[in-house]
């Protein structure tokens, strides 16, 4: 898994976290047919504010591992642009909002928390998937906080979805660096985020497998 993941890694981080310049595409949506998509709009640098945004370094490599080993669909960012290109035009452009989306950044500010969640302007009470996620972080004693005020996901694809599309069906994501980095910290990696993202992902495809079954 962890050689894996590193191999993956070098797609994003090449050039500088630019990743592949020479790609013709901004995203690569790689379509399976799930219901859930896992989304990484910064696994490389982007334009934000009117100036380059660092990568959320290992975002982009997880999301393709877990898309590949889950059979759930992905949509990554695999290069850097000099002007601001949004994943969520992409999501819009796409007509893809009979998914759910998975939304994976990363922080590294000090905060006494494992993963903030960001359901943006809907209120978290009865939020899609939300206590299940929050149950799966509690079975993996991950210490999660819901909408920190600087990741509600409100300017990020959680919020323009909602806004785009006037429903809720997608959260933001957002991990300690410890929980991504499978170069310092691979046993973590490996026996903590991976299996609490399995978890998470088996969940939304059982319940909507639920959903699509006859009564």
């Amino acid at each position: 898994m962890i050689g894996r993941l590193k191999r993956y890694d070098l797609i994003y981080n090449q050039n500088c976290s630019h990743g592949e310049e020479s790609s013709s595409e901004v995203f690569q949506f790689i379509d399976r047919g799930s219901s859930l998509i896992l989304s990484a709009p910064h696994a490389t640098a982007s334009f934000v504010n009117k100036h380059e945004k660092k990568a959320d370094l290992f975002t982009g490599a997880l999301v393709q591992y877990l898309g590949e080993t889950e059979n759930v669909s992905t949509l990554i960012r695999v290069k850097y642009t000099p002007y601001k290109c949004l994943i969520s035009d992409y999501v819009v452009e796409q007509s893809l909002q009979e998914h759910f989306f998975l939304d994976i950044h990363g922080f590294n500010q000090d905060m006494d928390y494992d993963i903030c969640l960001g359901t943006a302007e809907y209120e978290a009470k009865g939020y899609p998937y939300l206590d299940k996620v929050i149950a799966i972080a509690e079975k993996y004693h991950l210490k999660y906080i819901v909408n920190h005020p600087n990741y509600t996901g409100k300017a990020g694809l959680t919020g323009r979805y909602q806004k785009a599309f006037g429903k809720p069906n997608a959260i933001q994501m957002e991990f300690q660096k410890y929980l991504r980095n499978f170069y310092s910290h691979a046993n973590m990696v490996e026996n903590v985020t991976i299996p609490f993202m399995r978890d998470v992902m088996r969940e939304y495809l059982q319940e909507a497998e639920k959903e699509k079954a006859p009564l």
